[in-house]
């Protein structure tokens, strides 16, 4: 793991064929994190990476990268890259940050934005501001509230076809389109909220686990392998009684789709399917 086993964070990123986008992510940690984060990249890549990326990885002391041996999906590798730490640390840090490697952490001196955090009754999850390279809009709070059994009954709709998915994904994109254009239009581009409050699910691509959740029972063991995590921490940090907290003090860049792309595939489809279904029978029934 390198030096610095006792700090504060860690940090779980899940890399899949996006190495340049890991090398960007590396770098915005050394920036915020004032040397007080372990990073643990966990590869689910089935391909091996450039040997340049290996080399820019060794140069730093708080990184440790795994291969999973194969692709895991998102929160089970990061579940891999915490059993491998807790193995030979048994403590759990105060934070432990789940993310994708195709953000950027965004904000100097992160750590002063956490501490007071820790002082919070009950705090399970931070939910940062996360910023769209796109479409300049916050994607938290992802959902104030639960999801009604009937919009997820839509969803079930929508992914059981390929062809009904990607019309759908193309009237979303329309839409953002032509809200983007009136923006820039009226000179009234929507910014990212400036008000903590607490919240039903973060969004998915970076969560900020108090160490509470994990003290209290939770985990990462989410049944899909990829999408609903959202609502998985939602309900796990809910039936356990704690808070999740929208934190648009600490802030993050996510670059759209590097791992996925904008339409989907039919193995894409088969996840958001999987997706649905697991969360309609784990949590609503």
């Amino acid at each position: 793991m390198g030096s610095g086993q006792d700090k504060s964070v860690l940090i779980l990123g899940v890399i899949y064929n996006s190495w340049k986008d890991t090398v960007r992510f590396v770098d915005s940690i050394t920036c915020c994190f004032d040397r007080e984060a372990n990073l643990i990249l966990v590869d689910n890549s089935e391909i091996s990476p450039d040997p340049s990326f290996m080399d820019k990885i060794k140069e730093y002391d708080f990184i440790t990268y795994i291969k999973s041996g194969k692709n895991l999906g998102y929160f089970q590798g990061a579940r891999y890259g915490l059993n491998y730490y807790l193995k030979d640390n048994p403590v759990i840090p105060k934070w432990i940050i789940v993310c994708n490697v195709d953000i950027i952490f965004d904000t100097r001196l992160l750590m002063n934005k956490l501490r007071p955090c820790e002082n919070i009754p009950d705090l399970g999850v931070i939910a940062p501001a996360i910023i769209s390279d796109k479409w300049k809009t916050d994607y938290n709070p992802f959902r104030m509230e639960r999801i009604p059994l009937k919009k997820l009954t839509f969803y079930r709709v929508i992914y059981s076809s390929i062809l009904i998915h990607n019309g759908y994904i193309l009237l979303h994109y329309l839409k953002k389109f032509s809200i983007k254009t009136w923006h820039k239009i009226s000179a009234n581009r929507r910014n990212p909220s400036s008000q903590s409050e607490n919240i039903y699910a973060p969004h998915g691509s970076c969560i900020i686990f108090n160490k509470n959740y994990f003290e209290k029972g939770g985990t990462l063991d989410h049944p899909t392998f990829l999408f609903g995590e959202e609502i998985f921490v939602g309900e796990t940090a809910g039936r356990l009684g704690l808070k999740l907290l929208y934190l648009p003090e600490i802030k993050v860049l996510h670059y759209e789709h590097s791992s996925i792309g904008n339409f989907i595939s039919r193995r894409i489809n088969k996840y958001y399917k999987q997706s649905i279904e697991d969360m309609i029978n784990n949590f609503y029934q």
